[in-house]
């Protein structure tokens, strides 16, 4: 019988030879993390994440990393993007937890947090925009989780080449292969809560990346 390893890279290089551009999880977000991030958003942690070509797109991190004796909501990229090495921080909670304890708990409950890097809060306001880029090379529908929270009418993540949407519906999760070149726009009146998840490399996820594949597709011909 093939490791599941093998079967989620199975299912990895299936998605990437047929151009698959998302998978939706066989797990749904619980609703409290609604409210939740409307809270956090209440409260003022969401900092402007990444600038260049974009415009409105706000974030903050439930779980990340810090130079300090404790991670910092405030750093939403990779530590290489404010010159650290991996070596020179530490990952975990943040304060948001105290806000944000049944979102943890689905965290702590659905993957092997002791591996997680980044797991994020994202805004992206009214009228805001992300233009069309792609964060990496090499394809692969396992490169990020993204989750619904809110989602406005007029507002889509898409592929540029295609203009393929996501089909996103609050606390609905996707697997999605960012890879791609894509990009986001928010044309509505309010804002749209998402949550994105980096860094679940353990046989739980790779567990639900072939459930939710065969969910789809159908039994995987080993």
């Amino acid at each position: 019988m093939p490791s599941i390893s093998s079967i989620a890279n199975n299912v990895i290089n299936l998605c990437a030879e047929n151009d698959v551009f998302y998978l939706e999880s066989t797990l749904r977000f619980p609703k409290e993390s609604i409210d939740e991030v409307k809270q956090v958003h209440e409260e003022g942690y969401f900092v402007r994440h990444r600038g260049g070509d974009s415009k409105g797109w706000m974030s903050c991190a439930l779980h990340g990393w810090g130079k300090g004796p404790r991670p910092e909501y405030y750093r939403t990229m990779n530590p290489s993007g404010y010159g650290f090495t991996e070596e020179e921080v530490v990952y975990g909670w943040t304060e948001l937890e105290e806000i944000a304890p049944r979102t943890k708990e689905f965290l702590l409950d659905n993957f092997d947090c002791s591996i997680m890097r980044r797991s994020r809060f994202m805004l992206l306001e009214p009228g805001g925009y992300i233009v069309a880029h792609k964060d990496g090379e090499n394809r692969s529908i396992s490169s990020a989780i993204n989750v619904c929270l809110t989602q406005p009418k007029d507002c889509y993540l898409r592929r540029a080449d295609t203009l393929e949407e996501v089909p996103f519906e609050p606390t609905k999760m996707f697997f999605y292969d960012n890879r791609v070149l894509h990009e986001a726009q928010n044309n509505s009146n309010e804002n749209r809560f998402h949550f994105i998840i980096h860094g679940y490399g353990s046989d739980i996820t790779r567990q639900n990346i072939v459930d939710s594949y065969e969910k789809k597709y159908g039994k995987i011909k080993l």
